[in-house]
C-alpha cells in the first residue's frame, strides 16, 4: 500500500465505495433483460436485439462465432439464433462444399429492425451522456471509462 501512495483507511474507503458499482452493474443487468420494442411491434430483450445487429454487421457469421464473440455457450448463442429465425429476422444458409456449417444473415426485415436498434442505442447513449455531464466533467467521465476498461481488463485475464 505504501507504494500506491494510499492508506488502509483511504483504501477501505475505496473498497467500500465499489458496491455502488456492483448496484449500477446489477441495474444495467436488469435494464439488460426488460424487453422492449425497437420499432417492429414486438418486444425484444437487449441481448436478442445485440444478436441480431451482430449478425447484421457479420453476414455469413456462425452460431459458434457468435458464442464467442458474446462469451456465451454454443447452446445460449442456439437458443437466441433459433428465436431470431422463427420471427423471420435471420436466414440460415449452408455455405457450397460445406454441409456442417451454417452461416446467418439477416433478412430485410431483420436489418430493418438493426438499424432501427442502432438509433435506439445511439439516442440512449447520448442522452445517458448529456445527464451525466449534468454532474461530471468530460475529463471525469473519460476517467471513468478508463478505470472500466482496466477492470474489463483485469476480468479477462482471470478467466
Amino acid at each position: 500500500i505504501k507504494r500506491m501512495n494510499i492508506t488502509n483507511e483511504e483504501l477501505g474507503e475505496i473498497i467500500a465505495s465499489m458496491d455502488t458499482v456492483y448496484t449500477f452493474v446489477v441495474e444495467s443487468h436488469n435494464d439488460y433483460a426488460t424487453p422492449r420494442d425497437y420499432g417492429n411491434g414486438k418486444m425484444m430483450n437487449m441481448s436478442a436485439i445485440h444478436t441480431l445487429t451482430m449478425i447484421a454487421d457479420n453476414p455469413g457469421i456462425t452460431a459458434v462465432e457468435v458464442a464467442k464473440m458474446w462469451n456465451q455457450t454454443r447452446s445460449a448463442a442456439t437458443q437466441s439464433i433459433k428465436k431470431l429465425w422463427s420471427q423471420g429476422l435471420i436466414k440460415k444458409k449452408k455455405e457450397d462444399g460445406n454441409n456442417k456449417s451454417i452461416h446467418l444473415y439477416v433478412t430485410e426485415a431483420g436489418k430493418e429492425l438493426s438499424d432501427k436498434h442502432k438509433e435506439f442505442d445511439k439516442e440512449s447513449i447520448r442522452a445517458m451522456t448529456m445527464k451525466l455531464l449534468e454532474k461530471h466533467t468530460k475529463d471525469e467521465l473519460k476517467t471513468t471509462v478508463a478505470v472500466l476498461k482496466t477492470g474489463l481488463d483485469i476480468i479477462h485475464r482471470e478467466k
